[in-house]
């Protein structure tokens, strides 16, 4: 990876946009198109992707036993508005059904199994549409 390609990981991880990034390291948007599309820039943009997640997950694993003392203590005090301490109950229970999902593989060559596979089944499809439409 060169600097600008290791600097567009870095923007995209962050949930830039194309245009923005293109802008930012003075390329085309086209050329960030074609990054993207490269399995050794999408490994390692998946690899920045399990580590931003890995090091979110130690941060709110640090913070569960204080955060849920906070919301025990708001649902359990009488002096704070029923209406608050039911919206701590709904949000306790929604936080307990979140299932995030796993950025993608960061092994390249298993990334390119998968494009060179996903070009032979769109082709295959594609032919077969032709065919049927004689």
């Amino acid at each position: 990876m060169n600097e600008k390609q290791q600097q567009a990981i870095l923007m995209m991880a962050e949930g830039k946009a194309y245009q923005e990034i293109a802008e930012a390291l003075d390329v085309t948007p086209k050329t960030i198109s074609q990054w993207r599309t490269d399995p050794a820039f999408r490994a390692e943009l998946n690899q920045h992707l399990h580590d931003i997640k890995a090091y979110h997950s130690e941060k709110l694993r640090q913070l569960q036993g204080q955060a849920l003392k906070t919301i025990e203590d708001c649902l359990n005090d009488p002096e704070i508005p029923a209406k608050d301490r039911l919206a701590a109950a709904f949000k306790t229970l929604e936080l307990g059904k979140i299932d995030v999902s796993e950025p993608g593989s960061t092994d390249a060559s298993q990334l390119k199994l998968e494009n060179d596979f996903n070009l032979k089944r769109d082709r295959a499809l594609a032919g077969g549409r032709q065919l049927s439409t004689r």
